[in-house]
This record gives C-alpha cells, sequence and structure tokens, in this order.
C-alpha cells in the first residue's frame, strides 16, 4: 500500500517524475499490480506515465525470473 500512496502523493504533486521513478524502483510484483489497477481505474492526470513505468517494471521483473 505504500507505494500506491507514495504515487497518489507524487501525481497530487504533479510530480510525474518521481512517481513513475517509484514504480520503476519497486520490486513487489503485487504491489505494482495492485498500482496499476488503481491507476487504469482512475482518471488522475498523468496517470499513463505511471502505468507505463508499471508495465515496464513488472516486464522487467518478469525477464529476472
Amino acid at each position: 500500500m505504500g507505494l500506491t500512496v507514495d504515487v497518489l502523493e507524487d501525481l497530487g504533486a504533479r510530480n510525474l517524475q518521481a512517481a513513475a521513478q517509484a514504480a520503476l524502483q519497486e520490486s513487489d510484483a503485487i504491489a505494482l499490480i495492485e498500482l496499476l489497477e488503481m491507476l487504469w481505474s482512475c482518471e488522475l492526470e498523468g496517470a499513463g506515465a505511471v502505468i507505463d513505468a508499471v508495465l515496464q517494471r513488472l516486464q522487467q521483473l518478469r525477464a529476472q525470473r
């Protein structure tokens, strides 16, 4: 839940770079999927950039398996 809160705070502050960076540094795939579901269903400005970062990180984690 910490990742989601951090990203929402960054999006609220319009700090897209920090929000995307938080997603790119996360190693918990479940947290990333939960964040993706939340971002996908809401209409927050800048969510698209973070969605891209989440998808990229999930691909990286999958490749590491």
